[in-house]
């Protein structure tokens, strides 16, 4: 989930306008420095989609494939990596799906897509960005063998797999934010397996994030996700491990003009436990907190604000802008007590959207690694 600058597209009020505009809306209005007068003024195409609904249930693997009737739809995984020399990597592959508006014809469906690939070493940063319309072939989701895809970033399961996992996932030309040449540029194959179940969050996966006005996404995860692949960089091959997490979310109303942004994180705890938590900063009334604690057998329990506290302890600035980038966060009823450290402080993503996402590491009565994401900062 996301972003205001950029809500895990969250911010919705920041992507979604921007990506009627550039993925095939008729409006000549330009983006200005207030994104959401964009998506509320008059001008604004009016593209409404099914909304999320506590009585949806949520079934696997069919639920994989895209909700073309939902507004807008992700398939994010994150992923805390190590070289064969121990030296830390953070990765990001994401799909973005929005609806801009209803289907015309055959070679224009009404859907738009954008994919984020990002990785951080200690010194480094390689992000990349690609934006593509639906109905033209060269993005989209298609099943047997399930695939996510643009351009030749794909995420395509194990032959003969209707399920998302095994898989292997490829990204090419993912440029060195620093050193701009191609010869810098990173490729990654990275191969995902699973050791425990996929976990709905909420209410049998209807995850509201807002109760006035009432706002909500259909949510699940995969949290049992290990990652091994090679890195490809510099004429050099670096072979990686470590865990993923993998998201999968959609809805109709995920945000409103009383949302200011949005803070994710998910967690690996070593004794093998995983922590899902979010708050939703909301304008003019208290924040809105939820989570899901898993053990590590995979079953899950849902948290409200009153078993979960999640505190932003200190700010830093990064790009010109102050992120909350130390966290506390608490289970009483699980006497557990973290400290959410971001690994580097520089993990912003400065696409087109900017929005920080990154690699934490994870101290106090556990330890672990995590990831972050900030938006609307």
């Amino acid at each position: 989930m996301a972003k205001l600058s950029f809500l895990r597209l969250a911010t919705l009020i920041t992507l979604y306008p921007i990506m009627v505009l550039l993925l095939g809306a008729c409006s000549d209005q330009s983006v200005g420095s207030d994104p959401k007068s964009v998506l509320f003024s008059d001008s604004t195409p009016a593209v409404k989609g099914t909304p999320a609904s506590p009585n949806y249930v949520i079934t696997l693997p069919a639920d994989h494939l895209a909700h073309p009737d939902f507004s807008v739809e992700w398939w994010y995984l994150t992923a805390n990596l190590h070289d064969e020399n121990g030296a830390d990597y953070a990765f990001q592959w994401t799909l973005f799906r929005f609806k801009t508006r209803d289907q015309i014809n055959a070679w224009d469906n009404g859907q738009s897509y954008m994919a984020h690939v990002s990785l951080h070493s200690k010194n480094k940063h390689w992000f990349a960005e690609r934006f593509a319309r639906g109905g033209v072939g060269n993005a989209g989701v298609t099943e047997q063998p399930l695939s996510l895809f643009l351009d030749d970033w794909q995420w395509q399961a194990d032959e003969g797999q209707g399920s998302l996992f095994p898989s292997t996932i490829t990204a090419s030309n993912i440029a060195d934010t620093q050193i701009k040449q191609s010869a810098q540029d990173a490729q990654l194959s990275l191969h995902l397996s699973t050791n425990g179940p996929f976990v709905l969050h909420g209410q049998k996966g209807y995850s509201v994030k807002s109760v006035t006005p009432p706002l909500a996404s259909h949510y699940y995860s995969q949290p049992f996700i290990q990652v091994t692949g090679n890195l490809h960089v510099n004429g050099k091959e670096h072979p990686l491990t470590g865990q993923g997490w993998f998201d999968h979310e959609w809805s109709s109303q995920l945000m409103d003009t009383s949302t200011a942004g949005w803070d994710w994180f998910s967690i690996h705890l070593d004794n093998g436990a995983k922590i899902m938590a979010f708050r939703m900063r909301l304008l003019g009334q208290t924040d809105y907190i939820s989570g899901s604690y898993i053990e590590p057998n995979g079953t899950s329990t849902a948290l409200s604000s009153s078993e979960l506290a999640l505190v932003p302890q200190s700010q830093t600035q990064v790009a010109g802008r102050l992120f909350p980038l130390t966290w506390r966060l608490s289970l009483a009823n699980k006497n557990i007590e973290l400290k959410l450290q971001a690994n580097k402080s520089d993990q912003l993503n400065s696409g087109r959207f900017a929005y920080y996402e990154g690699a934490l590491n994870i101290s106090g009565t556990h330890s672990g690694k995590g990831f972050m994401e900030l938006t609307g900062y």
